[in-house]
């Protein structure tokens, strides 16, 4: 029985999302986050915890990109079965993904990922061959995806990463994805106009939407090292919230600038810190003025900006949703291979 520590010097652990890698445990705060191995053996434990009883943060396992199990962390340390009873001559890539979104009104919640223990050994992984960021709102968390449509709860068992469309395009494309994803949020405020919920004010963090002691402690409020993760593409699917945020303020009018302009100063600051990468601003539904988005990418490919697009999801329908108004997975299935049909005319 081998038991490695997390975080190790071990190259053959591939860590996914946004964290602090000199903490001991690592703390998996955003959509997505997690590692991936090569595991040759039998059985494969995880040592995690839960620091906080609620909210319930879930995570997900999958084997060669397929989910073979899905369960709450509990609060305590204890290991938790990822795959037991392969084949020991077999070798698997083994996924550990979080599946619930940071929680800025619960700062303590998160999963600390502290050891791994098996039957078995890690090999080399395969390289990925591309690496893709995904920032956006509750259409990038998977909200409510996994729910029965008329489903009125919002609780994170109904959030999912591994089916959402960011997952399912890195699937489509081998690449390695990030999410920075908040429900309810914006480029300019919230869905309720609170100009305080507003992501690109926190995107040169870690995991900067978490504040208070115990994100400080587990590193959220750190600088984030853009030159340590370089992305070939980043798809920006916001302004849905800064829409709905106007339809509560009945201001339009008032704000239609702002948030152009809010917009068009976060495609600058995300072409600064990714000087290499494609932009893509996935626009918001018809019915959430996506004119606004376009003229933002108009206004900066007019200024110079370049490897810019935007791209258009069809609208999901009545039959299409899940847990309130939210696509379910069989769309975010269909739209996450209409975006990777997209990214991969952009290559060379």
């Amino acid at each position: 029985m081998q038991v490695i520590p997390v975080p190790s010097a071990e190259p053959r652990l591939r860590m996914l999302g946004r964290m602090d890698l000199s903490r001991s445990p690592l703390a998996l705060d955003w959509t997505g986050s997690g590692f991936e191995c090569a595991f040759r053996g039998s059985d494969l434990w995880a040592e995690l915890e839960a620091p906080a009883l609620s909210p319930v943060m879930y995570v997900i396992v999958l084997a060669d990109g397929r989910p073979v199990t899905r369960f709450p962390v509990e609060p305590g340390i204890r290991f938790y079965p990822l795959v037991l009873g392969m084949s020991p001559e077999g070798c698997r890539v083994i996924t550990l993904l979080k599946e619930t979104q940071c929680m800025p009104d619960s700062p303590e919640a998160t999963v600390f990922l502290h050891s791994l223990r098996m039957n078995g050994s890690l090999e080399a992984l395969p390289e990925r061959d591309l690496k893709i960021e995904f920032i956006g709102d509750s259409l990038t968390s998977g909200e409510g995806a996994l729910a029965p449509r008329g489903n009125d709860e919002w609780i994170p068992l109904w959030f999912t990463a591994a089916g959402n469309y960011s997952r399912i395009a890195c699937e489509a494309l081998n690449a390695e994805g990030r999410v920075l994803s908040q429900s309810g949020w914006g480029v300019c405020w919230d869905w309720e106009h609170n100009p305080d919920h507003a992501l690109p004010a926190y995107y040169e963090e870690i995991a900067g939407v978490l504040r208070g002691r115990e994100a400080e402690a587990r590193g959220c409020l750190k600088p984030y090292d853009f030159s340590s993760w370089q992305p070939d593409f980043v798809c920006i699917r916001l302004l849905t919230n800064d829409n709905g945020g106007m339809n509560q303020k009945n201001s339009f009018e008032a704000d239609r600038d702002a948030v152009i302009r809010g917009a068009l100063g976060f495609i600058r600051r995300v072409r600064e810190h990714n000087p290499g990468a494609k932009i893509v601003w996935i626009l918001p539904a018809s019915d959430c003025r996506p004119e606004l988005g376009a003229e933002a990418v108009r206004l900066a490919q007019a200024e110079g900006v370049r490897n810019l697009f935007s791209f258009s999801l069809p609208d999901y329908r009545e039959e299409d949703t899940g847990a309130r108004w939210h696509p379910n997975a069989e769309w975010n299935r269909k739209a996450g291979l209409l975006l990777a049909d997209f990214l991969r005319s952009l290559l060379p």
